[in-house]
């Protein structure tokens, strides 16, 4: 199996940085209101989405 390239890696470690990030949105205590939290993780899982797309049409290339 190769190696995945730095960009290959980058990507995957933003995609997972970015549903993460989402998850602790929802779970943590903020003072937040709900709409605002849920909107703002909805936001980071539609960027780690399209990361992701995007990086799967760049490597078939």
């Amino acid at each position: 199996m190769p190696h995945p390239s730095r960009q290959h890696r980058t990507l995957i470690i933003a995609c997972t940085a970015l549903v993460i990030g989402a998850i602790l949105l929802i779970v943590l205590p903020l003072k937040l209101p709900l709409p605002l939290r849920l909107g703002l993780a909805s936001g980071d899982l539609i960027a780690a989405a399209t990361v992701w797309l995007l990086a799967r049409q760049n490597s078939k290339r």
